[in-house]
């Protein structure tokens, strides 16, 4: 069985740009609804979303991430990650995808090369748009 997917918002915002590469990799487990989302993914496509393209296409993007797990971030995973995030060099919003990923024993599917070289991912290299 293919462990669970965790998608960051650089890959979110791949996927709506139509990237091959993360569609092929995601689709099965998105139409199973088995992506796991951190809560602040959708915070970051929503407004990455609606900066460049408007507020029409956020509900729509919006409304596809709410359809997979979408896990939030409660008191006691704040604590961890505040333990966490001081073990690694990554800035709060990193850490807290991170630890989800590990949390669920995701693998996190990621653009962003803070992220290259850790367990659990799986770095597709960024391609001039």
């Amino acid at each position: 069985m293919t462990p669970p997917y965790v998608m960051d918002s650089s890959a979110w915002l791949e996927f709506y740009r139509g990237n091959k590469e993360v569609y092929t990799l995601v689709i099965d487990q998105l139409r199973k609804r088995e992506i796991i989302v951190p809560s602040i993914c959708i915070y970051e496509v929503a407004l990455a979303i609606e900066r460049s393209v408007g507020e029409d296409l956020v509900k729509v993007a919006v409304a596809n991430m709410r359809e997979q797990k979408v896990d939030d971030l409660t008191a006691t995973s704040a604590v961890a990650l505040a333990h966490f995030r001081s073990e690694r060099s990554l800035a709060m919003a990193d850490a807290i995808v991170y630890a989800s990923t590990l949390a669920h024993n995701a693998t996190l599917i990621t653009f962003d090369t803070d992220f290259k070289g850790l367990p659990n991912v799986h770095y597709i290299k960024q391609l001039a748009h």
